[in-house]
């Protein structure tokens, strides 16, 4: 795969992409949103499981655009407390993480899968938080013009290959994905994380739609962590 930046043997592209003011985690780190964003780094890292959690998604039930915004900031809280993260836009079809962060999304997983060698470097980006490293979704028209879905490619024997590559070089992965409601996407990605966090909004998200989410999570065997339940003010508690 071609990347016009130079990367190092991570695959990591020279020069650290601003850090976003859309990060409550860095524009407002003592406010309730904040602490709310530590306290489900603490459900993530230490959920009392085996093996322990690595790789976890956020999975919406239909909430609105607020599992890309907490998908970024569980990654940022993740990474200041000294883990090193990769945060993954794996919504090929709307991609909304790279402007939370302050990223370009030129080239990421899409073109990754589109160029279909497994031996190629992920082209992640820098950040300017220490141990956060970041995934673009990139540009879906490549796989579009294979004939592909987004769905199949993240189904794919290439995606599980670039997963395991990614978790040898990091403590977690984040991963958005479009909403559980939509397509097929999340569901595929949900069966090959150790966690999922599904979201759902108060007053928003119909108690249906989030058991249909739940139910079609249980056929395929994820691992629940939790509800991240959100207001509509973008206060958010975990339920168990």
């Amino acid at each position: 795969m071609n990347v016009s930046q130079s990367q190092d043997r991570t695959g990591v592209r020279d020069g650290r992409v601003p850090a976003s003011s859309n990060l409550t985690m860095l524009t407002d780190p003592s406010s309730r949103a904040a602490e709310a964003y530590r306290s489900l780094r603490a459900s993530v890292k230490f959920a009392d499981v085996q093996p322990p959690i690595r790789s976890v998604l956020i999975a919406d039930t239909g909430s609105g655009d607020q599992h890309s915004a907490i998908a970024a900031n569980l990654a940022a809280a993740l990474a200041l407390a000294g883990d090193s993260v990769i945060l993954i836009d794996a919504n090929l079809r709307a991609p909304r993480v790279h402007e939370l962060i302050g990223a370009r999304n030129d080239s990421g997983l899409a073109d990754w899968l589109a160029a279909e060698n497994p031996d190629a470097f992920a082209p992640l980006v820098a950040t300017s938080i220490e141990g956060l490293r970041f995934l673009p979704a990139g540009s879906a028209a490549k796989l579009n013009r294979s004939g592909s879905s987004p769905a199949d490619q993240l189904g794919s024997q290439l995606f599980v290959r670039m997963m395991e590559r990614l978790q040898q070089d990091a403590d977690f992965l984040v991963f958005d994905a479009p909403p559980l409601s939509e397509v097929g996407d999340a569901l595929t990605i949900a069966a090959r994380t150790d966690a999922v966090l599904l979201l759902v909004r108060s007053g928003r998200t119909k108690r249906a739609a989030a058991q249909r989410a739940k139910e079609s999570l249980d056929r395929i065997g994820a691992h629940i962590l939790g509800a991240v339940l959100t207001d509509s003010g973008g206060r958010f508690s975990l339920r168990g």
